[in-house]
């Protein structure tokens, strides 16, 4: 009887664990965007004297993501389309490069990419060094997941302990003779939705020659930021109000 018992409980155990690891082998990623999103960049460091000397000459100019890279400057994207199948999402998106003006006018031009929805049908290093960035703005989701479960090179450690985080580092002569002229190293920080949100790139002695960063306000923020404001008002308003009454019962009459 007590066999029977155990081997009831042995099989339901079984069951139970087999079908935990089958819904951890069969995430369904993802793209966290929409037709129609809009995500901008802006630039709070660039040290172009720096740059040049990294990557040569002309690193900024037709250079993919970092074409006109200045302290100040925003980058657009727009999504045109999002295509899911079986085997692959594909993005098609428009980008204005980095400028300081507030109008865009006409994008600069259409791209797309292309992920294969099971991370590990790739059956070799994904080449996601690209566009200079040496990392995607955009990634599907789950993020973290996705990401540790790609087969990337020696450059590249990912870190979703807290935040899904990408960290490079290349060598001096890394990539060819002279390119980069010294060792960078690159923390790249994915929100939910799997856009960049923070991208930093150091040379040794952590120093930021550049620092890019999401530049939004999430839609809940803004409604908070006016509450808290008008509480605070309210609460000043209030706390003067009884000031000056104190004041005025504590003068003699």
């Amino acid at each position: 009887m007590k066999y029977r018992q155990y081997l009831i409980s042995f099989l339901i155990f079984s069951l139970l664990f087999s079908g935990i690891v089958l819904n951890v082998n069969a995430i369904n990623y993802k793209i966290g965007v929409n037709e129609n999103d809009e995500f901008i960049w802006k630039c709070k460091v660039c040290n172009t004297p720096e740059m040049s000397v990294i990557f040569g000459l002309g690193w900024n100019n037709n250079s993919g993501i970092f074409q006109n890279l200045n302290k100040g400057t925003r980058m657009k994207w727009e999504i045109n389309t999002v295509e899911v199948n079986e085997t692959a999402n594909k993005i098609e998106f428009s980008i204005w490069f980095w400028t300081q003006n507030e109008s865009w006018g006409v994008n600069d031009i259409d791209s797309q990419m292309i992920y294969l929805k099971n991370p590990k049908a790739y059956t070799a290093e994904l080449n996601i060094s690209t566009d200079n960035s040496f990392v995607p703005f955009l990634f599907p989701i789950p993020v973290g997941e996705y990401m540790g479960n790609l087969n990337l090179s020696v450059w590249y450690d990912v870190d979703s302990r807290v935040l899904p985080t990408l960290n490079v580092e290349i060598s001096k002569d890394g990539i060819r003779t002279g390119y980069p002229s010294k060792e960078i190293e690159i923390i790249a920080i994915y929100n939910d939705k799997g856009i960049l949100s923070s991208y930093k790139l150091y040379t040794k002695g952590h120093v930021v020659i550049v620092d890019i960063a999401l530049d939004f306000l999430p839609f809940y923020v803004i409604p908070t930021l006016i509450i808290l404001f008008t509480v605070l008002s309210l609460g000043i308003i209030v706390y003067i109000i009884k000031k000056y009454k104190s004041i005025s019962l504590s003068k003699p009459k």
